[in-house]
């Protein structure tokens, strides 16, 4: 049941997550004599009584809130409004805390009844994500120097929507600490949303860009528990330059990868997406009118193709694809305005198709004569090449680089994937790694069961030598991606 809270898209914030917030301002403005604070969405107003707790004095905290229940429950307060805070202009704070509303533009009612001055005010960033103006709009209400910390959801790191909202933050803040909270943070409320704690401070202008550049960021990695916060585990803490967000592609926020690594990201020239061919395919807007399982189907009649929509983890190197679209899909399908095809050069060809949805991430080799959906697929006319780009999408330092660098997010499309760095390797040793990947096609085709997971050992040794990865790193890579549910 949707509550009124949740439309609002409010989550009550759990105490050591809010202390530690508390303690990150606190320590930046113990030198103001009189700061004047603000929670510009109270809420429960847990960030206004652990401010008063450590010894804020009342008269320096402000809170606003939308919900005027919010604004009635917290009424001890003494400078609290009924106040929506993306119409505030001015405010010239010395610090603002809180944990804003997450509603995207499809979700929130706000959103859609406000969308034209939303569209006008946050344009540079778009409106994806209230929380998104949430930091905008703070930014633009504290002073210079002044400090934002905002618990919100991680999209905003690597997801490709956000890439201006990113620009916005470099162009705008020194990045002082990102702290990936427990997954399991929200669950309390039945959200299963992942957040991070972001600092920063205000410091803009072109007079302050190579300042910008040279801050040194501290970037904590997926914590267990709360209590991390206060002491994290120090292999989860990494110090890096701001500039390193700034000269990535997209400038995605990464937390915690290697340099080395970051440094294969940015140096190697070629991508995966100059050496293949592909992408997504069809979309029937209403699988349940278009697909078939074989079971309701004549044995081998030859009107209906195998398609391939997304596969998982258990579906990586080969798998039969459970679903089947007649061989005469357009006939049918133009009467649908959501019926929509892409690449339809590579249809029926021999290929590879990787999943999209979910935390894991596999590439799968697909046989000619399928046709596939609107997961990243690719193709090339050489096998030998088209199965070692296969060996290389299933090898532990792609799903790295495309799991902890590219989208930490439960969607992985077609343009994250191109993205992957490539070496060519010697001849030799591509001849070797695509026999690896044949055998183990051909040994999953014959047993689906069958135990591929020595080969892939060889495989991954082998995409490490090519790329330099040293073996501290290795080590680093297979840790998060033998537990992505819990690291992402």
């Amino acid at each position: 049941m949707l509550t009124a809270k949740r439309a609002l898209g409010q989550y009550s914030t759990p105490l050591r997550t809010v202390d530690y917030m508390v303690r990150k301002v606190i320590e930046k403005i113990r030198h103001l004599k009189s700061p004047k604070i603000l929670d510009p969405a109270v809420g429960d107003g847990v960030f206004v009584e652990r401010l008063m707790a450590s010894g804020v004095n009342p008269a320096f905290i402000h809170a606003f809130d939308i919900d005027p229940d919010a604004v009635q429950a917290n009424a001890h307060i003494p400078n609290i409004r009924h106040q929506d805070f993306l119409t505030v202009q001015g405010g010239e704070f010395d610090a603002i805390i809180g944990n804003p509303p997450y509603k995207s533009k499809r979700e929130s009612r706000y959103i859609k009844e406000n969308k034209a001055r939303l569209e006008r005010q946050f344009g540079e960033i778009g409106i994806r994500n209230l929380y998104a103006m949430f930091v905008h709009h703070a930014l633009s209400n504290l002073k210079e120097g002044g400090t934002l910390c905002f618990i919100v959801q991680d999209s905003f790191l690597t997801n490709v929507y956000y890439q201006d909202f990113r620009r916005f933050i470099l162009d705008h803040c020194l990045i002082d600490e990102i702290v990936l909270a427990p997954r399991k943070l929200f669950h309390h409320t039945d959200a299963d949303v992942r957040t991070a704690i972001i600092t920063l401070t205000k410091c803009t202008g072109p007079e302050n860009r190579e300042k910008r550049s040279a801050h040194v960021m501290t970037l904590i990695d997926r914590l267990q528990e709360e209590d991390d916060y206060f002491h994290p585990p120090q292999d989860k803490v990494q110090k890096l330059e701001q500039r390193y967000f700034e000269r990535m592609e997209k400038h995605n926020f990464f937390i915690n990868v290697p340099v080395s690594i970051i440094d294969i990201i940015l140096k190697t020239p070629l991508k995966l997406g100059h050496v293949v061919d592909g992408g997504t395919g069809i979309s029937t807007g209403n699988d349940a009118k278009f697909l078939r399982k074989p079971s309701g189907i004549a044995e081998e009649d030859p009107d209906w193709v195998p398609f391939y929509k997304n596969g998982g983890t258990k579906d990586a190197w080969f798998y039969e694809t459970p679903y089947r679209i007649h061989r005469d899909w357009e006939t049918p399908g133009r009467q649908y305005k959501d019926f929509m095809t892409r690449n339809a050069q590579h249809y029926f060809k021999e290929g590879i198709t990787c999943s999209s949805m979910g935390v894991e991430f596999s590439a799968s080799y697909m046989p000619a004569g399928c046709l596939f959906g609107v997961n990243a697929n690719f193709f090339s006319d050489d096998r030998e090449h088209l199965f070692y780009v296969l060996a290389l999408l299933n090898s532990t330092l792609a799903k790295y680089i495309i799991r902890a660098v590219f989208n930490r997010t439960n969607m992985v499309t077609a343009g994250y994937i191109k993205r992957i760095p490539y070496i060519e390797p010697a001849p030799e040793l591509k001849t070797r790694i695509a026999d690896i990947a044949r055998t183990i096609v051909a040994s999953k085709k014959a047993n689906p069961q069958f135990d591929y997971r020595p080969l892939q050992c060889e495989i991954d040794a082998l995409i490490y030598e090519i790329y330099g990865v040293d073996p501290a790193d290795r080590k680093l890579l297979e840790q998060f991606c033998g537990n992505l549910y819990e690291a992402v």
